[in-house]
């Protein structure tokens, strides 16, 4: 069992969450269609089990997830809500207020863990990383992208293959893939512009067909991604 966010802590828990490792874990995600099988609210629900997780195991407390990302090829999908370019500054300005607090709260390592992997976003949190080492700083600024997460047996992607055995093995009642049609397709590029037709079986899902998911897929990557989060925070830590 993972332990609860910091919205569900009584103040005496933080604090003794906080002397056992001051590390504060903060999830991102987006509001996205990932496919008739998933839950719009996939990025956040998978970062913020994975940090969950890592609390458990190293220490800390996880806040709770942001649901807002940067926008991507698929902002005009049904019930996806994304940043545009000219609003992407709340982003910045909104993580620089929470790590700026978190730091005068005495947490000494923020990790920021995105489950949403716009390019933009990846941008977005570059400029995050710069302007808060532009000064001397008590706390220290992780950030996590599984894009840069090595050997990963399935490669990052939307609503595909790996998002869907990720968020399986975190919240498996979260995933119906019996919500797809058992339709079979064959197709040289899965990211291509027929999975953004409405009446492609596998509408708005750019990546590997998620219904050739296993449970082995699902542990694999879970794990995989939380030795990875653990082993570069114990790294920044060193």
């Amino acid at each position: 069992m993972s332990q609860p966010d910091l919205s569900r802590l009584r103040p005496r828990q933080i604090y003794q969450a906080m002397e056992k490792a001051p590390i504060a874990w903060i999830p991102l995600g987006a509001i996205e269609w990932h496919g008739w099988h998933a839950p719009v609210g996939l990025d956040a629900l998978t970062s913020s089990g994975l940090c969950k997780l890592a609390a458990n195991d190293l220490g800390g407390v996880a806040l709770p997830p942001l649901h807002y990302g940067a926008y991507a090829s698929i902002s005009s999908h049904p019930w996806t809500i994304l940043l545009d370019q000219e609003d992407c500054d709340i982003l910045l300005r909104l993580l620089l207020k929470t790590l700026s607090r978190l730091e005068e709260l005495g947490v000494k390592h923020a990790v920021i863990l995105t489950g949403h992997f716009a390019a933009v976003q990846g941008e977005i949190l570059n400029d995050l990383k710069e302007a808060w080492e532009s000064e001397w700083r008590a706390m220290k600024l992780i950030i996590l992208n599984p894009d840069s997460c090595p050997n990963l047996p399935i490669a990052p992607d939307h609503g595909g293959l790996f998002e869907t055995s990720l968020l399986k093995s975190l919240e498996p009642e979260m995933i119906d893939l019996s919500e797809l049609s058992d339709e079979i397709i064959e197709e040289t590029n899965p990211a291509g512009p027929q999975r953004r037709d409405p009446s492609h079986p596998l509408y708005g899902i750019i990546g590997a067909d998620p219904r050739g998911l296993t449970e082995s897929h699902c542990k694999e990557i879970r794990e995989h991604l939380l030795t990875w989060m653990i082993d570069e925070v114990n790294a920044a830590r060193s």
